[in-house]
């Protein structure tokens, strides 16, 4: 279009049905998002329970609240790889990842809030292989590292907020030497039982 040039009619137009369809399917997108997350906190063995049951989520957009608090993931897998967190609330707190595998591979976190809080890590795996974290936070408050394999291995923090305070049990894999080659604008909290000790106190 010309400069100086209003749009025509049309076009004004063809771009509100683009802004329309847009948000329509963001609609659509977190009632899936929401509904994914009440299938997995119905106990497995119970009707519509999807506990145990493969995931694939690659890819997508998460710009909505998903809810896992409290999930139990003992079986399969779900997988977030390459996917972008980009708003909303995403809630694993109190879950037990007791088996199975739950991925986070080359993830993009840039303006969600995950938690983590009171999760429980005793078996299975939860790889951030690559994960980028840009904006946004990441709270593993309280939760306990006791078996499992949980990997941050060439993770990166470039900004946001990743915070372990008050997590127990050994530090994820990788996880202290990302959290030393942090950029300034993030913040990476650990517990004092994961730092290495002072040579001059």
């Amino acid at each position: 279009m010309p400069a100086g040039t209003s749009p025509s009619e049309e076009q004004r137009d063809t771009h509100q049905n683009k802004k329309d369809r847009y948000r329509a399917m963001r609609e659509v997108r977190h009632t899936i998002l929401r509904l994914v997350g009440d299938h997995y906190r119905i106990p497995a063995g119970t009707h519509r329970s999807w506990q145990g049951c493969n995931l694939d989520l690659t890819g997508v957009t998460i710009d909505g609240s998903m809810n896992f608090n409290d999930a139990v993931f003992s079986k399969g897998w779900v997988t977030f790889a390459g996917a972008v967190f980009s708003g909303g609330m995403v809630a694993f707190g109190g879950a037990v990842f007791s088996g199975g595998a739950v991925n986070f591979s080359e993830a993009t976190f840039s303006g969600s809030a995950l938690s983590f809080n009171d999760a429980a890590f005793s078996s299975g795996s939860v790889s951030f292989y690559r994960a980028t974290f840009s904006d946004g936070w990441v709270h593993f408050g309280e939760a306990s590292f006791s078996a499992g394999i949980v990997s941050f291995r060439e993770a990166t923090f470039s900004g946001g907020t990743v915070n372990f305070e008050g997590a127990t049990g050994l530090p994820p894999i990788d996880l202290l030497s990302v959290a030393s080659g942090a950029s300034s604008s993030a913040t990476v909290t650990l517990p004092p039982s994961w730092l290495p000790p002072n040579p001059y106190s």
